[in-house]
């Protein structure tokens, strides 16, 4: 291929009052000015951008600088957590202060590249991060996880009721070393505490897998924000009609993620993904590295697709109920469900349980309610558990009360009333619809939340968005039974839908705007506009520490990648994302207008630096596929999908993402240069067949109130060209560039012709 160089390139271009601490890190000098988060003295610092804003403020003058010398201390009185840490957690045994003092660790050496030393001692060094416990557990605003910030010339200090408590400090003090870009911190003081007791991401893992790497990054990324709960959802089906319109409902897929090793329920488990107890285990300690409780929920007597498709008799038998609906007039089911979670209880750290409870036979109310009673008392009586559910007491009419010691999340008002379960003495969590409910692709519900309605408008009080004064319609902000509220990711459109990459793009887009109103609400009068505070929240957002879903790779201009092979495989671009020939792959003087080219067979594989490019981008490259192939041979290949130049089934180029396939009508010929490329934006992936616009990459949506094809964004594999696995393309490949950009027609031909002196 003829060189393609950078001016090739840059022509393409060319197109309150602050609470004292106790004990801080003695200065003598520091010029504490009293003031609030409403006030600040003559040249003081003002309040440090953080995500949730802090509740007050006491401004100093000058910045603090973390070195390479700088140490994590912690207090050898607390290194072993505090009395305080495990009655204000959902989880057993929870992290201690060291165990945040190693994350924080992790965290900066990400960050700033500097290996800080942990330390145990009472007696911090200058230039030392320090943190205790021993804050005043009578600071009712203060509270079991708020914390009281302290930086001056002499170092930094975290103090709180409980290490909980204090790892929130080490979030807040994480966020402004990323912001400073390696300058000093503002010195002052900072009284900081949640509004919400309950800050919470809920995730539907049901109906589309989730490996237990990205569980980890949705943790890193909520907890950054400072949510102290996840909760899982770990069985459902899709949406269901009654039997007599839906005959085959027992064919649908279903997803149910705890894989035992008993063969009673082991059956039940889904082969493309689920958990062992091991791998519960691994995950419950990660998550409580990071300040989190997890909730398990396993969602009866609906949403049971997954038990009734093995027990067709424990559904209910009538055609006008549907498949997924477990039986409560048959007590094998009510055996059963006990059953279940004797299994899988044990599995959980949580001191609480969902047991789902929506959406069931509107006509069985008061069995209903009764099956949950049953289940708080079963949970109570055996585990020392407490039980919430989905709110659903409208949609089951009934005399039996609802215990009022069960936590309604509610969702809808259809199926709950929140403030009429408020006066009859129930805990609410608000995760009302739409509001705060992300269903990827969705045409009821929103495909990324709306960030600015909700910074500007939703609080955890506010249940009508559009009436907040209605008092008939919201709660109290200091409503003592509102627990708090989160978001919820709902995968109602199974995972052929949307990749893992895009649902992690949606969620990590929203945390940190629900994030503000659940820590301090409306209460905090000084929060800046949302146009000042969405730049500042982007920055924060691609710079979390321990994330790799984000799937951006950094580049100096548009191309990230461009390799014309006329010197080796060394990438144009000016990023360095050099590649490297792999198992005999090999450069060779190819003619024909292309120059030099790279000779691939089914083990030989070319390897970037790189992983894989989430939207917007665009992708291409030549190829010369001989007439001898694998089935499934791989162009281009990563850990989140691949692209094929043919399927098992049919020789039309296919893209392969989280075990989907998604076939076009392409088709590659034999022997003769083409040029293959495709390019994403935020609703579809363009395929391009000698650099012309001929499809795109789509899916058939099986949900019953759609049947019909959509667009699918692609996430562009670009780890390998070929494949790591022995299943490479047979042939020669040239001229492979990457953008950080959509592209379309006219350009996509102009790129196409630079990267070779021929016609396809």
């Amino acid at each position: 291929m003829r060189r393609v160089g950078i001016t090739f390139l840059a022509a393409l271009a060319a197109i309150g009052t602050v609470g004292v601490l106790a004990n801080p890190v003695p200065d003598d000098s520091s010029d504490v000015v009293a003031t609030t988060t409403s006030s600040h003295g003559k040249d003081v610092n003002p309040t440090p951008f953080v995500i949730p804003s802090l509740q007050e403020w006491q401004g100093a003058k000058g910045t603090w600088q973390l070195t390479k010398q700088t140490r994590i201390v912690v207090d050898p009185k607390y290194a072993k957590g505090g009395s305080c840490d495990a009655p204000n957690t959902f989880m057993a045994n929870p992290s201690t202060l060291t165990d945040f003092a190693k994350t924080l660790q992790k965290d900066l050496h990400e960050v700033t590249g500097h290996e800080l030393q942990v330390a145990v001692s009472s007696k911090p060094s200058k230039g030392d991060i320090f943190l205790t416990l021993g804050a005043n557990a009578q600071d009712k605003a203060l509270n079991h996880e708020g914390y009281l910030l302290d930086i001056n010339k002499k170092g930094v200090q975290i103090q709180a009721v409980t290490s909980r408590g204090a790892f929130w400090g080490t979030r807040t003090l994480l966020q402004m070393v990323i912001l400073a870009e390696g300058d000093g911190l503002a010195q002052g003081r900072a009284r900081d505490f949640p509004n919400y007791n309950e800050r919470k991401f809920m995730q539907d893992i049901a109906r589309k897998p989730f490996p237990q790497s990205d569980l980890r990054e949705y943790s890193v990324v909520t907890s950054f924000f400072k949510y102290n709960t996840l909760h899982h959802h770990y069985n459902d089906n899709p949406g269901m009609r009654v039997k007599n319109l839906m005959p085959n409902w027992n064919t649908y897929y279903s997803g149910f993620r705890l894989k035992s090793d008993n063969p009673e329920f082991a059956k039940y488990a889904n082969a493309d993904m689920a958990y062992t107890k091991k791998d519960m285990r691994e995950f419950q300690d990660f998550i409580k590295a990071h300040g989190q409780d997890l909730i398990p929920e396993i969602d009866t007597p609906a949403h049971s697709l997954c038990f009734t498709k093995f027990h067709p008799e424990w559904s209910i038998q009538n055609d006008t109920a549907r498949g997924d609906w477990l039986d409560l007039g048959n007590p094998e089911v009510w055996t059963f469900v006990e059953k279940l979670w004797g299994e899988f209880v044990g599995w959980f750290d949580s001191r609480e349980i969902s047991i789902g409870a929506d959406e069931y036979d509107e006509t069985k109310g008061d069995l209903a309610r009764k099956f949950v009673n049953h289940f708080h008392d079963y949970f109570r009586d055996n585990f020392n558990r407490t039980v919430r559910m989905w709110g659903s007491d409208v949609k089951l009419p009934g005399t039996i009360e609802i215990k009022t010691d069960i936590t309604t999340d509610h969702w809808d008002w259809t199926y709950s009333n929140p403030v009429d379960l408020v006066k009859r003495g129930h805990k609410v969590s608000n995760l009302n619809a739409p509001d705060v409910y992300l269903v990827p692709r969705s045409q009821s519900y929103w495909d990324y939340l709306d960030s600015k309605k909700l910074y500007e408008l939703w609080e955890p009080w506010v249940f009508d968005i559009l009436d907040k004064t209605n008092s008939s319609r919201n709660l109290k902000p200091n409503e003592p039974l509102l627990t708090g509220g989160g978001f919820a990711n709902w995968n109602d459109f199974l995972g052929e839908s949307v990749t893992r990459v895009e649902v992690f793009d949606r969620v990590s887009k929203a945390a940190g705007a629900v994030a503000e109103k659940l820590w301090s609400g409306a209460q905090n009068t000084q929060r800046v506009s949302y146009d000042d505070w969405a730049p500042k929240a982007k920055k924060l957002l691609e710079n979390i520490p321990g994330l790799t879903l984000q799937r951006r790779p950094k580049s100096k201009g548009q191309f990230v990648i461009s390799y014309d092979f006329e010197d080796g495989v060394k990438d144009a671009s000016g990023n360095q994302y050099h590649g490297e020939l792999k198992n005999g792959a090999k450069i060779v003087e190819i003619g024909e207008g292309h120059g030099k080219a790279v000779q691939l067979s089914s083990d030989a594989y070319i390897e970037t630096p790189l992983e894989s490019i989430r939207y917007p981008y665009a992708i291409g490259l030549w190829v010369k596929p001989t007439g001898d192939q694998q089935p499934n041979a791989v162009l281009l290949e990563s850990g989140d999908g691949r692209l094929l130049i043919s399927n098992a089934t049919s020789p039309t180029v296919t893209f392969e993402q989280d075990g989907h396939q998604y076939a076009t009508q392409i088709i590659l010929p034999k022997d003769k240069w083409s040029h293959i490329a495709f390019s994403a934006d935020g609703t579809k992936t363009s395929v391009f067949f000698n650099m012309r616009r001929q499809t795109w990459v789509q899916y058939w949506n099986p949900r019953w109130d759609q049947l019909r094809n959509e667009t699918m964004v692609v996430t562009g594999p670009i780890g390998t060209i070929g494949s790591a696995k022995g299943n490479s393309v047979n042939g020669v490949v040239d001229g492979f560039f990457v953008l950080n950009r959509a592209s379309y027609g006219g350009e996509m031909a102009f790129l196409g012709k630079h990267y070779a002196n021929a016609l396809p």
